[in-house]
Order: C-alpha cells, then structure tokens, then sequence
C-alpha cells in the first residue's frame, strides 16, 4: 500500500502543546470494572501506551489500578505513557473541574494527566453527592441542567494547565460553532478535539477546521460501536458489515476494524478504539505496516451519510449548551 495521508504512519503525532501523543488510544467505555484491569493490563503488554478513560465510564479507579500493576511488573516508566481523562458534567464549574482533576490524579497515582478534555459542552446541576450525583434528573425524568458557561470550564483548565497537573487540554462532543468560541474566547487553544468519526460520519467541516488550526482531531465511535446497547437501534447500518469495507479487508489482508482505523489515520487523524477480547485488542493495533491506496480511501469516503450515533438528546434537548444543533447564547461579557 503506497497511499500517503497528512499523518506519516508513526505511532505519536506531535500536540501544539510540544508533547507527543500516541496516534490510537486503548479505549475504556463500557468495560466492566470487574475486568477492567485486566484488560488495561492486556492493551499495555500488546502495545497501546495512550489510554483513553473517564469518570463516568465508571471504571476509571480499576484501570488506574491495572496501569500502576503492570508499570511495576515491567519497569515502564510513568513518561513512557499517554494518560487521558475527560471532566464530567456534573463537574463544570471551577471548583468542581478542580475538585475532578485532583480526583484523576489520585485514580492513577500521578504527578500529572497528558491529556484532559471537556466531555460534553452541556453541564448538569453539581448539589448531589456520589456516584447518583453524576446523573442528576428531576420528578420529569430530566436531567437538572446547570446553566454554567462551559468557558468557565475551559477557564479553569487554563489555569490547572499552568500548574502542570495537566499536559494537555481539549474537547470532546462540542459543535464546530462550540469550538469556535472555545478556539477564539479561550487564552490556550484546544489541543485535541474528540468527537464521533467513522465513514457513515465522516465529519467534513469538522475535520478542515481542525486542520487549519492545529487541533488534532481524535475519532471515537470508529466501528459506530454496533454492539453497544447505547444510542443504537437495531436497524442502524453496520459498519462492520459494509461490503465496501469488508472487500477491501478481504484484499489488505486486514479485518474490518484495521481498515476503519487505517482510513482514520490515513485521512490524518487519531482514533480511540476499544475491544475486551484479547486477540481483537492485539489485532486493533497492527495497522502501522500498511496504507490505504487511494483508490481505498475514495471507496470509503464514499460511503459518508452524515448519520450521527451519538445523540444523547433525551432530558437534555432544552439544555442551552446542547451541541446538535447548537443554539448560541451569549453571555453579557460578549
């Protein structure tokens, strides 16, 4: 394969931070706390040194755990490692993403995080304790929303960054409008921005902004997460059975999540892919001894439907910082 995309094939892509950032990430949504140290422990040993994780994936404790064991069984040092974290909603004012930011610190045992971003640009009300607490909802049913700017979030990672508790910081599921007023209002800019990316939704706009600005865009939902119960209907096309991409798999010699990761990498971008079997963990990271040609890549282009996935619109489609579709409201400083 000979197709050569913006990103070399190399295993870190360089951050406008200065700090090296491995190109996939090992994700952690949705792995059972009852198994997930072991399987952090497995992705380590394969290869993965990026780990992706957040508090409300409700493992964050026991993937820290199962980092800090195999790091003393292998004698890796903490800097040979790419740590990401992202601040809840129920964390958005400046004493709560504080508060947030302490508590991953304690998670993993170290000094500092390599990458924290705002999970979603829409916060939720900070009154109740504990785990409840994260997923505040009323007598409707709704989400309580808070109303807090999430420029005072962004704010507030500034000033955490300039302590070098964190390396990094950057977005998650914002609109491009959002970013923008991050990108512009912000006195440090993005590094990274995360959201859904995959053939289906292939995120154009998106991916241009970032370019030109020097935010480097990490996919997540690559696979469009078919066996997950979250967001999908039964219906919903697969990915992993598209023809288009199962023929060009059959013809590199790859599965079809390699193709999908490669044509992320190769369209000059970063992935997080997660699996919870050993061999597919393995599998998902041999991808750096192959390209896309670029009659591959317009193949797969091709197939962009603008289907978004993750929507998680119910209780929160009155909430003024909802991103899709975004609803700008100015604050009097602007």
């Amino acid at each position: 394969m000979n197709h050569k995309g913006d990103m070399p094939i190399a295993d870190t892509v360089r951050l406008n931070s200065g700090f090296e950032m491995p190109v996939v990430a090992f994700g952690t949504w949705q792995i059972p706390r009852s198994i997930a140290a072991e399987r952090v422990r497995e992705a380590l040993e394969a290869g993965y040194r990026h780990i992706d994780c957040a508090l409300s994936f409700k493992n964050q404790p026991e993937i820290g755990a199962g980092i800090q064991e195999w790091c003393k069984i292998r004698k890796v040092r903490r800097e040979e490692l790419f740590l990401s974290s992202k601040i809840w909603n129920t964390f958005h004012s400046r004493a709560k993403c504080m508060e947030q930011v302490d508590m991953m610190l304690e998670d993993f045992n170290t000094r500092y995080m390599d990458l924290v971003v705002i999970h979603w640009p829409f916060g939720w009300a900070e009154d109740e304790p504990g785990e409840r607490g994260m997923w505040p909802r009323g007598n409707d049913g709704k989400f309580r929303k808070s109303e807090i700017d999430f420029l005072e979030t962004w704010t507030a990672l500034e000033d955490i960054h300039r302590t070098g508790k964190i390396r990094a910081i950057g977005l998650a599921n914002f609109s491009l409008e959002q970013v923008d007023r991050i990108y512009t209002k912000g006195l440090i800019k993005p590094c990274v921005l995360q959201v859904e990316m995959n053939p289906y939704f292939s995120q154009i706009p998106m991916r241009k902004y970032c370019k030109e600005r020097g935010i480097i865009l990490v996919a997540h939902m690559v696979t469009g997460n078919p066996s997950s119960a979250f967001y999908r209907k039964h219906e919903d096309p697969n990915l992993l059975h598209n023809e288009t991409i199962c023929s060009i798999g059959r013809l590199c010699g790859k599965t079809t999540t390699q193709i999908l990761l490669r044509w992320v990498i190769d369209s000059g971008h970063c992935a997080i892919i997660k699996s919870v079997e050993p061999k597919r963990i393995r599998q998902n990271l041999n991808i750096f001894k192959f390209y896309l040609i670029p009659e591959y890549m317009e193949r797969i282009d091709a197939l962009n439907m603008n289907f978004r996935i993750l929507n998680p619109i119910l209780g929160n489609e009155d909430h003024p910082y909802y991103p899709w579709p975004y609803r700008p409201v100015k604050t009097e400083a602007e």
